[in-house]
């Protein structure tokens, strides 16, 4: 994992997260056995109890000058709150020569990990430190395409941008095809999904994050997934937009007879909730649409995730935290004018007053 700092005095951070036993703890004994000797890194840990096993396990594996300080408690974002909060603080204070260069957090197993993306997301806003990725473990040996996960292992699943079947060694190979194609069909889709063998991560999991506008990575209606069963390219064209000052982009795309619309608007940008929540049940509005998803940011520290199917519909608390994504597709043959469409989600956006 490079060490590198991509913004001068902004710490790297990354979060690992994932259910109890998922190997949170085994993959950074790896990291911090491989690490370079001379670096010096700070792990934050959060136990359930203040025993400390984990926390000697991971000392038995480092190497070099590293930190590790653990806050029991059982979750960051809960009853470790305030420790956590004056860990960072206390780090974030040393002079430069004495600040670590990279930081890893791993919350519990039940541990709520948007609400510890939204702490750090703070000190991010003031330079101090900068956000990589959020990893999600999901272990091999438990999980299964038909089980439904709990709501705090989703939970998980929504606010990382990387998810990776641990313990991949013990699973066959079809079992590794059923993660990948779900993981990949997750939404928003995730900047990284793959395996994870005997405690190792992929580099690739810890590379920065992409440019938020990064369409290829990220929105896949439902016709972006009909290119793999027919031989038809879709069209596609998108549109540059600005709504309270902020970059929007919009990428429309026909094929088979079907318009679909993707948006991608700033975490900056705030939906109304209450707007939301009437316009999901005014049956009026949905006349053509055939399918509706939608990650928005509806409070200062709130998300929710909007879906529509037929005249079914459903909102929920997310754990995403990167950015607002929109998408609307529509029945076949139907044509609409994605310009109401545009005017609809600005009117019920305005900047956050916490960005």
């Amino acid at each position: 994992m490079s060490s590198t700092r991509e913004n001068q005095g902004a710490i790297p951070v990354n979060i690992v997260t994932g259910s109890l036993g998922a190997g949170k703890t085994t993959a950074i004994a790896r990291l911090l056995a491989s690490k370079p000797v001379h670096e010096y890194w700070v792990v934050i840990l959060n136990e359930f109890t203040d025993t400390g096993i984990d926390t000697l396990t991971l000392a038995a594996a480092a190497q070099g000058v590293y930190d590790l300080r653990m806050i029991p408690g059982g979750c960051l974002c809960c009853t470790g709150e305030q420790d956590f909060r004056q860990q960072l603080s206390a780090l974030l204070a040393q002079a430069p020569e004495r600040r670590p260069v990279r930081i890893i957090i791993e919350p519990s197993g039940i541990a709520h990990p948007g609400a510890i993306v939204d702490e750090l997301r703070g000190f991010e806003r003031s330079g101090a430190l900068r956000l990589l990725s959020t990893i999600a473990l999901i272990d091999a040996q438990s999980w299964s395409v038909a089980a439904s996960l709990t709501p705090v292992m989703s939970e998980q699943v929504d606010a990382a941008d990387v998810v990776l079947l641990s313990k991949a060694e013990l699973a066959d190979a079809p079992v590794h095809q059923q993660f990948m194609q779900w993981a990949e069909s997750l939404f928003p889709a995730k900047r990284y999904v793959g395996l994870s063998s005997r405690g190792v991560l992929p580099e690739a999991a810890f590379s920065p994050p992409q440019p938020v506008f990064d369409f290829e990575r990220s929105l896949r209606p439902v016709v972006q997934n009909k290119m793999h069963r027919h031989e038809h390219m879709p069209e596609v064209s998108t549109q540059s937009l600005s709504w309270a000052d902020q970059p929007v982009l919009a990428r429309i795309q026909t094929l088979l007879s079907r318009q679909a619309c993707g948006w991608m608007i700033p975490a900056s940008l705030l939906f109304d909730l209450e707007q939301l929540q009437a316009f999901m049940v005014d049956e009026s509005e949905w006349q053509g649409v055939e399918r509706f998803k939608a990650v928005l940011r509806t409070g200062v520290d709130c998300w929710h995730l909007l879906q529509r199917w037929g005249q079914q519909s459903s909102l929920e608390v997310s754990g995403w935290r990167q950015d607002n994504r929109i998408e609307v597709q529509l029945a076949e043959g139907v044509i609409t004018d994605w310009s109401v469409w545009h005017a609809r989600w600005q009117a019920m956006s305005e900047a956050c007053p916490v960005s």
